[in-house]
């Protein structure tokens, strides 16, 4: 799938996500920057996502899955299927202020040494249909204990982070990557189709972004933080808790036993697939204090979340065959230069 070598492809996933598309492709229609491919990945959506998309953009690209393939998975097709200098992964709850792209990708121009660049993202009240004053996330941040987490989520935003910085990583919400950057960090083993994962598809969901923030700083690629670009993001899987009707609190409680078992288990799949063993043995104390806080909370309130270690078990040998590629291909530096980022 060709798109002549336009500047900017932006990969769209959805997944029962019809609520909220009008306003995300209402904010990528009125961007003052208009030179981009947009590809929509359907992940099997159970509700009208698909029909909406036929009925009132029918000039866009649509891919439809006849199930879940996953988020990462999703994205490496959108990836893979388009041609184009930079790639912007974008969730279907994020608008975009007017000039988002335009500024975004001036800088990225002219600043050839960064390999993705995140803007300030905002809470977006979706149900009131509301811009807050509230950070969503300026980038990712690795405490010694390896917990990750968005920079100021929750904070008001008073201007503490309108500096441009090199951050961790980017949230995995509307990232642009530079294309060159991805083919450096992709894995790829050799075989007869020659599948190559820019996201980790055995993480499926969750903290796949963590696991590529991971890959490309090994690689010793820069992630930035650009507060002139604006978007506001509603955070589906958070809200969700607050809907009051019977059938969607249960359908979320099933859901959220999923969730917690995937992000366990992809938390414990990047560690093993990513970090220098000198690491692991430096901050073993903080590790491990944090991970038994975990298992003593999730024994005592969150058993189904238990399911995430045997999940990890299962994917333990192919994780250290990646590992393995890693350290071969794709590792620049040293155990120090990825440690300095621990808070």
């Amino acid at each position: 799938m060709s798109t002549n070598q336009i500047k900017l492809a932006i990969s769209l996933v959805t997944f029962n996500g019809v609520k909220y598309l009008p306003f995300c492709l209402n904010s990528l229609a009125k961007q003052t920057f208009q030179d981009f491919f947009l590809l929509i990945v359907d992940n099997c959506s159970q509700d009208r996502t698909v029909g909406y998309l036929k009925e009132n953009f029918p000039q866009i690209k649509l891919v439809e899955h006849q199930q879940n393939i996953g988020f990462a998975k999703a994205h490496n097709q959108g990836i893979s299927w388009t041609d184009s200098q930079y790639v912007m992964l974008l969730n279907q709850d994020v608008i975009l202020e007017e000039d988002y792209l335009e500024k975004a990708l001036d800088y990225l121009d002219n600043h050839a040494d960064i390999a993705v660049l995140g803007g300030k993202t905002k809470v977006w009240d979706f149900y009131n249909n509301f811009k807050t004053n509230f950070i969503d996330s300026i980038g990712l941040k690795v405490y010694k204990n390896h917990r990750v987490v968005d920079i100021g989520q929750g904070e008001p935003d008073q201007s503490q982070y309108d500096q441009i910085q090199e951050v961790f990583g980017i949230s995995g919400s509307l990232p642009i990557y530079r294309r060159t950057a991805l083919e450096q960090v992709k894995i790829q083993f050799k075989s007869a189709l020659q599948h190559q994962e820019y996201f980790d598809e055995d993480f499926f969901s969750y903290k796949e972004d963590v696991d590529l923030s991971f890959r490309l700083r090994l690689a010793g690629l820069k992630s930035v933080y650009f507060p002139d670009a604006v978007a506001y993001h509603d955070r589906s899987v958070k809200r969700a808790r607050q809907l009051n009707d019977k059938a969607t609190r249960q359908s979320r409680k099933a859901k959220d036993a999923v969730v917690k078992a995937y992000s366990y288990k992809n938390h414990l799949l990047l560690l093993l697939k990513n970090e220098f063993f000198i690491n692991f043995l430096k901050y073993f104390p903080f590790i491990l204090l944090y991970e038994l806080k975990k298992l003593v909370f999730i024994l005592l309130f969150e058993r189904t979340s238990l399911n995430g270690i045997g999940l990890f078990l299962q994917q333990k040998s192919k994780i250290l065959k990646k590992r393995g590629y890693i350290i071969k291909h794709i590792r620049k530096i040293g155990a120090d230069d990825l440690a300095q980022w621990y808070r």
